[in-house]
């Protein structure tokens, strides 16, 4: 049985199967593009990415995504998905402006995250706000995520994170606070930070062992900066 709010610094096929209670995934994996990291090989042949990526076949699973690169071993590996999300965002890069999240076994709940009105003033919204409405409900895309800039990557130098607030978003909207949030690809610990924000419990795997070097170093800044905002 594995510890939850812990990452372990090994390979997930050796690990999912010792998680005892039910979960969630949520990961941002690597695309088999053959991108710089430290220990995974990127560049697997067709037949061993879709072997790779259908562990996760038949389970409750959030998947972000190029949609051109990948899709042809998402839909082999895992099927068609129950739905799918569109992250825009800014880019210098020609063709990535956008990237899919994959929902298998799990459907996103709009109304769990909230996106203020577009027209505050309306007779009609200034009665919802009066009685206490928030926000509108968000759809199945969203531009106000943006990447992580390289200025960001000074202290926790990971070649490829995704910004805390976009993990934050889709654990708020397929999961509720105390379940249980699984990246097996979990890299520099963006999704355990999201988790913490969000009341949410982890457990992540990652071969590297200096990206898990690199996670607890942030999850332990983000607890100190807690302490720091509690005492305010």
């Amino acid at each position: 049985m594995l510890t939850t709010n812990k990452i372990y610094n090994m390979d997930f096929r050796g690990g999912l199967e010792c998680i005892e209670e039910d979960y969630i995934i949520v990961t941002d994996p690597p695309y088999n593009i053959n991108f710089g990291y430290d220990e995974y090989k990127d560049n697997l042949s067709d037949e061993e990415y879709i072997r790779l990526i259908s562990n996760f076949k038949d389970k409750r699973l959030a998947i972000i995504h190029y949609p051109e690169e990948t899709m042809k071993y998402y839909v082999p590996a895992l099927g068609v998905p129950d739905e799918v999300g569109i992250w825009v965002y800014n880019s210098h890069l020609p063709n990535r402006h956008s990237r899919l999240i994959n929902y298998y076994n799990i459907k996103p709940d709009y109304n769990k995250v909230l996106q203020p009105y577009k027209n505050p003033d309306d007779k009609r919204i200034r009665e919802r706000i009066k009685n206490g409405k928030l926000g509108a409900r968000s759809y199945d895309w969203f531009s106000d995520i943006q990447l992580v800039k390289n200025v960001s990557k000074k202290d926790f130098n990971h070649p490829c994170p995704v910004p805390v607030k976009l993990m934050e978003r889709i654990i708020l909207l397929i999961s509720n606070k105390g379940d249980l949030i699984v990246d097996p690809f979990m890299g520099s610990g963006t999704t355990a930070i999201a988790c913490m924000r969000t009341g949410r419990r982890y457990i992540g795997f990652e071969l590297s062992k200096e990206y898990c070097q690199m996670a607890h170093k942030r999850i332990e800044q983000h607890k100190k900066e807690q302490k720091i905002c509690l005492k305010k």
